[in-house]
């Protein structure tokens, strides 16, 4: 009699066992190591990244990993947690538009401290990645919308099964290993919304690359689980999700790719304040517009853009990457929007010289990548500025050329005395190289 394959199992069959992946996807999956080695710098010096290295520095067992930006070499699970956490500590990285994950950051990190000990191989690194963001994606969509509306950090919680998919594809797991991995993953994902924009945040992001890559140890071990950890009826979907979509996990697997929908940022910002800063820039560069013009600005949007950043006090540099008003304020004031235009120095210009009033208007069948903005000005006109698809969006993405850039300008920020070139030649050709452990080895400070 025939068994019918769980979601589980076929999602774990295509963790271990995929081939063929199409030309687009693997330069994808360059793009995206362009992009995550880049913000990696812009986060490898901040006060929470020094806190969790100075907290676990005493407990690491080795020192054969590189730090990006750093001096220090550790462990492997330590790299992992510490390299991941820079990376996503500005929410500078990918995003799944659908979802709202930046799949990159718990995948990359453990592959490469692994690959630092082993040697493995380039083209086994840029596979095991691609797959494991794929995986990441895909439970994010079985528990979204839910999920991230209720509070959980998404990319932290479904970034732990990314990182546990891609450490067990290098680590050779079978099908059957890689649901144990799933499992003990499922037993360790954490992460709240509540924390973003503080050093809690990036704890739980490397928490979900370090213990996604023990969970793919602890398999290889064999520290099993439940047949399926994802589906069951006490499994994953049904206790992180009330709308949960077990199809998700599998529709259309290895033809259609969630990770070719990634996205990149141009603004170190919530991905639904990217169109608000564009249509502000724009105003300002073709308008003339001012802060001292304004009397109140409405900006129609998705509903997350009032739910992520409606943060009139936002007082820290953090926090104001999720915050509408200083992003508009400081946007007008400069004329650009770098990290430094989201630093604690600006937080406090903004606050001293006054943010305008902002209403939001939900519209739910709004893109996430498009706002409406109307400027309410002093001399009772009003400007209006439309935003479909901001830079960095799907259908609007970031070239190769600017993913360059955005590296060399976050590894000059970080006082890095890379070659940068040599390393993006590097990521770039990543299928030849005999040892990826050389390419991550290239950043250390």
């Amino acid at each position: 009699m025939r068994i019918e394959k769980t979601h589980d199992s076929v999602l774990a069959d295509f963790a271990s066992g995929f081939s063929g992946f199409p030309e687009s996807v693997l330069h994808e999956g360059r793009r995206s190591l362009v992009n995550i080695f880049a913000t990696a710098f812009t986060g490898c010096r901040e006060e929470p990244t020094k806190a969790m290295l100075a907290a676990a520095l005493p407990f690491s067992s080795g020192s054969h990993c590189t730090l990006i930006g750093r001096p220090d070499r550790v462990d492997l699970p330590l790299a992992a947690s510490i390299n991941t956490a820079g990376a996503n500590i500005f929410d500078f990285d990918d995003t799944h538009e659908a979802t709202i994950i930046h799949p990159a950051a718990a995948v990359f990190s453990a592959l490469f401290a692994h690959a630092e000990i082993h040697g493995t191989c380039g083209r086994d690194v840029l596979e095991a990645f691609i797959i494991g963001c794929e995986v990441e994606c895909r439970i994010g969509n079985a528990v979204s919308p839910y999920h991230y509306a209720h509070g959980w950090h998404i990319t932290s919680t479904c970034g732990i099964f990314g990182a546990a998919a891609a450490s067990g594809r290098l680590l050779g797991l079978t099908s059957e290993q890689m649901i144990d991995a799933f499992s003990c993953a499922a037993s360790q994902s954490a992460g709240m919304a509540e924390m973003l924009g503080t050093g809690a945040k990036s704890v739980s992001m490397g928490n979900a690359a370090r213990n996604g890559y023990m969970s793919a140890i602890l398999a290889a071990h064999g520290c099993g689980g439940t047949d399926a950890p994802l589906t069951a009826r006490l499994g994953y979907l049904n206790v992180y999700s009330d709308t949960p979509a077990p199809e998700a996990l599998t529709d259309d697997l290895g033809q259609i790719w969630e990770f070719a929908t990634n996205t990149y940022k141009p603004y170190p910002v919530g991905i639904v304040l990217n169109p608000v800063i564009q249509g502000i820039l724009d105003l300002r560069e073709h308008h003339g517009l001012s802060l001292d013009q304004i009397t109140g600005i409405e900006l129609f949007g998705h509903p997350l853009l009032q739910e992520r950043t409606d943060r009139p006090r936002a007082a820290t540099g953090r926090t104001t990457q999720v915050s509408a008003q200083h992003a508009i304020a400081i946007a007008l004031l400069t004329g650009t929007a770098t990290l430094d235009e989201f630093s604690d120095e600006a937080a406090q210009r903004t606050l001293n010289i006054g943010r305008p009033e902002v209403s939001f208007i939900d519209e739910p069948d709004r893109d996430i990548t498009s706002v409406r903005i109307v400027v309410h000005l002093k001399n009772g006109q009003s400007m209006t500025q439309d935003i479909t698809d901001a830079a960095g969006s799907r259908k609007n993405p970031m070239s190769d050329a600017q993913l360059e850039a955005k590296l060399m300008a976050a590894a000059s920020r970080a006082g890095s005395s890379c070659d940068n070139r040599a390393l993006l030649d590097a990521l770039w050709s990543i299928d030849t190289s005999a040892n990826a452990g050389n390419i991550i080895r290239m950043t250390g400070a």
